[in-house]
């Protein structure tokens, strides 16, 4: 049986358990808390779900993937995103949370790709009655992370539970890595110096190893996957290397980071800024600005792009804080953080 033929399988019987007849609602007549699934995508590229799996060791079968398979039968191709939320008795859980990525029909797989590998992760965490809770994560190309928030303030309850690749040989090839300075925008395999706002991001602590520098562009490793970053507008103010000098540490910086202020570390893990944030923890959010446009850090003001070449700016009060952001109302929306 070929490789392809048993992944297949494999899916078909995964999918098969999640469009199962959900189980009777169980009543819960004491405390309680609501806890929704989430999810991102839909039609006929598939959609990835992060939904709530057990409760305190109990398998959960009713989820919204379930849900949305349920709704996508009988229309192809057309995955059809549905909601689910239940019920959880309040108080200390055990919450296992799950990510998948399923297309309306199986077959689809074996013609298109089959989206990030399954994820799961177990946090111990306090639901206090009467709030509603969702399950969410980021799953892409360099972010692998689950966790539960609150869905008044979109706070993280417990902690987020990064998915890193461990497995033996991607430890062995990250060997000597530092780390990333801060987040840092990609498109495709290229990082550029512009740190184009609205491009999906290598988080600030991700392992990163230099492969081989040229005179503008290095090949580099991050946390194992193969990436290029170089110069496309500072070449006049830095070398490669002292640019991979300035976006590399020795030291893990999210101990530092966890000891902020929680909006200041919502701000980052989304990438944008609050106001009252230092150049520090700007830098760490959005990554360092453009060496052409703002070569001197300890200016009042500094310059951004976004991959759509609009420009926004962020201003600096006598104190060193952030007083505000300047730009378009939808450039705004992109790079202010709203605690």
């Amino acid at each position: 049986m070929s490789v392809l033929t048993r992944t297949l399988i494999a899916m078909v019987v995964v999918l098969l358990q999640a469009c199962a007849s959900a189980p009777p609602v169980v009543s819960i007549t004491g405390p309680s808390a609501q806890v929704s699934d989430s999810a991102s995508g839909g039609g006929i590229k598939g959609g990835n779900f992060f939904f709530l799996a057990a409760v305190d060791d109990v398998p959960l079968k009713a989820n919204n993937l379930g849900a949305s398979l349920s709704a996508s039968s009988g229309r192809g191709a057309d995955l059809q995103i549905r909601p689910f939320q239940r019920q959880v008795a309040a108080g200390q859980r055990k919450l296992k949370l799950s990510s998948r990525f399923a297309y309306a029909a199986p077959v689809q797989s074996l013609f298109q790709s089959g989206g990030p590998p399954p994820a799961d992760a177990t946090l111990t965490v306090e639901l206090l009655d009467g709030h509603t809770y969702r399950v969410t994560g980021v799953m892409d190309a360099m972010r692998r992370e689950l966790w539960l928030e609150d869905t008044a303030n979109g706070e993280v309850v417990g902690t987020k539970v990064s998915l890193q690749a461990n497995d033996p040989a991607t430890l062995k090839q990250m060997e000597g890595a530092l780390y990333t300075c801060c987040n840092l925008r990609y498109e495709g395999d290229w990082i550029s110096d512009a740190n184009w706002g609205r491009l999906p991001m290598v988080p600030a602590g991700a392992r990163i190893k230099l492969v081989d520098a040229s005179k503008n562009r290095a090949k580099i490793l991050v946390d194992g996957r193969p990436m290029r970053f170089g110069l496309d507008y500072g070449r006049q103010q830095i070398t490669i290397d002292k640019l991979l000098d300035r976006l590399s540490l020795k030291d893990d910086p999210a101990p530092r980071i966890a000891s902020w202020p929680e909006p200041v570390r919502q701000a980052v893990r989304a990438g944008q800024v609050v106001a009252g944030m230092t150049r520090e923890q700007a830098i760490v959010a959005l990554g360092y600005p453009r060496l052409d446009a703002t070569p001197d850090t300890s200016a009042t003001t500094w310059r951004y792009w976004t991959i759509q070449d609009e420009e926004y700016t962020l201003e600096w009060n006598s104190a060193g804080l952030l007083d505000r952001v300047i730009g378009s109302e939808s450039v705004l929306r992109s790079v202010e953080f709203k605690p």
